[in-house]
């Protein structure tokens, strides 16, 4: 049988570098896994054995120094303090130091700012007045005078002249009467005040009457409500007739809020004397009675929801 050879040398077994590579391999992941191992052993123990203790350093934590070093305030020392501190006060001191006299002026402020020297005043020279005799003191009077009362007079007469012939204007443009058309511009007639206070009267009056005569007549109300009706109180006055104009002021006030409502008068009499509690009546349940009384109450009205027992 014929050998065929391929041509190349043939190979010798592995060298000393290949072997120390390998063993130093294997000598590292030995030792990584047996790493591992004890690594993981260790923590299972820890778990184990418990949570482990903070021991305390032993010694003072924060010790005074002899010497603090510093200035003593002036509070300090005081048996005032010591009794608010303690609650009581504290036995007499052995020794006792006066306190420190206050601060005083320094010597440059006692001494006095020298003022401004005054120059010397000199005598005034009195200037002798000439006397007139009586005849010129009494003339130069008289004579201002009559000229006082001639220019007064001439004012007079100027202004009368003025108001009896005040001067003519002419009017431009003015249309002549052949020109036809509106010959005369008539002005609009101002209404007449008499209508219009009479109309303010009537408005004014009108409405009084009702009022009074329903204020005159204000009904009790004596009837008794079902129990767990609910109504709402709006006051509590001393006489009908002003809860009456109370009711009126509010429906005024909160017309289209109080459409729907009864009013209710009634009587309560306490120690204190006879009152008329002012309610109304006309709610389907308590939350409507309660929505009524904070819409009156963000308005700044009193407002009570109750329920009748």
């Amino acid at each position: 049988m014929a050998t065929y050879e391929q041509g190349f040398p043939p190979r010798s077994g592995n060298g000393p570098a290949q072997s120390w590579t390998n063993a130093t391999g294997a000598l590292v992941s030995l030792s990584l896994i047996f790493g591992i191992g004890y690594w993981g052993y260790q923590l299972i123990m820890r778990d184990v054995t418990g949570i482990p203790v903070v021991r305390a350093i032993e010694g003072d934590m924060r010790v005074l120094p002899d010497d603090p070093g510093g200035d003593i305030a002036r509070h300090v020392g005081l048996s005032v303090n010591e009794l608010v501190a303690m609650g009581e006060a504290a036995a007499p001191e052995d020794r006792l130091v006066l306190a420190p006299r206050m601060p005083g002026l320094a010597r440059e402020d006692l001494e006095a700012v020298p003022m401004a020297s005054v120059d010397d005043v000199g005598e005034e020279t009195m200037q002798p007045v000439a006397l007139l005799p009586d005849a010129a003191a009494l003339a130069v009077p008289a004579q201002n005078m009559g000229a006082t009362v001639e220019d007064v007079l001439a004012m007079v007469t100027q202004i009368t002249a003025e108001d009896a012939a005040p001067a003519e204007t002419t009017v431009a443009g003015r249309v002549p009467v052949s020109v036809p058309g509106v010959a005369l511009s008539l002005r609009p007639v101002l209404r007449p005040a008499s209508l219009r206070t009479a109309a303010a009267g009537a408005a004014a009056a009108s409405p009084s009457a009702p009022v009074a005569a329903t204020l005159s007549e204000v009904p009790v109300s004596t009837a008794s409500f079902a129990t767990g009706t609910d109504l709402v109180q709006l006051g509590a006055f001393s006489s009908p007739a002003l809860a009456a104009e109370e009711w009126a002021r509010l429906a005024g006030r909160f017309g289209p809020l109080m459409a729907g409502r009864e009013r209710v008068v009634q009587v309560s009499t306490q120690s204190s004397g006879t009152w008329y509690r002012l309610r109304a009546s006309g709610f389907a349940d308590r939350d409507d009675a309660r929505r009524f009384c904070a819409a009156l109450q963000a308005e700044g009205a009193e407002c009570i929801a109750v329920v009748v027992n």
